[in-house]
């Protein structure tokens, strides 16, 4: 009895290790789709891609960003594209939204996930323009997030 309880213990642990946030497991669903344009950068390839995150609006970010995950869907059939807004429409259910900002591309929504009162764990951001999720997960203060935020000039 005692290693059955060991091993369904151990095999939870690793259940949970491989658990992604919500952003993370859409990403997962459909990096895969023809069409589909998917990034990541963890470890040493994040240190590579924070000097370029400096010329976007993210850099007041760039150095607590341990991970980031692009998604790209502009390009994938018109089914498929349905198919990702309708879960995307869910899966941000999951997130507190943080309002709209200017960026290079056009406006983006911005969402975010609290991990405690005054942190957040995850930034989704999402670009309707070019139909892109953005996952950028680390520690980010509430004063932090708000230097990021480009309000949209109507």
């Amino acid at each position: 009895m005692k290693r059955l309880i060991t091993l369904v213990f151990a095999v939870f642990s690793v259940c949970l290790l491989w658990a992604g946030t919500p952003a993370q497991d859409m990403v997962d669903k459909y990096k895969e789709q023809k069409g589909a344009k998917y990034y990541s950068a963890k470890g040493a390839l994040m240190k590579m891609a924070r000097p370029l995150m400096k010329s976007y609006s993210m850099a007041p970010l760039a150095h607590k960003v341990t991970e980031m995950y692009v998604l790209r869907m502009d390009k994938v059939r018109p089914e498929t594209k349905s198919k990702f807004l309708y879960d995307l429409k869910k899966t941000l259910g999951h997130y507190i939204y943080a309002g709209k900002s200017d960026s290079p591309n056009g406006i983006v929504d911005a969402y975010v996930h609290i991990a405690s009162t005054d942190v957040a764990d995850e930034l989704v951001v999402y670009n309707p323009e070019i139909c892109t999720l953005y996952s950028l997960i680390g520690s980010f203060t509430k004063e932090e997030l708000q230097k990021v935020q480009k309000p949209v000039v109507e």
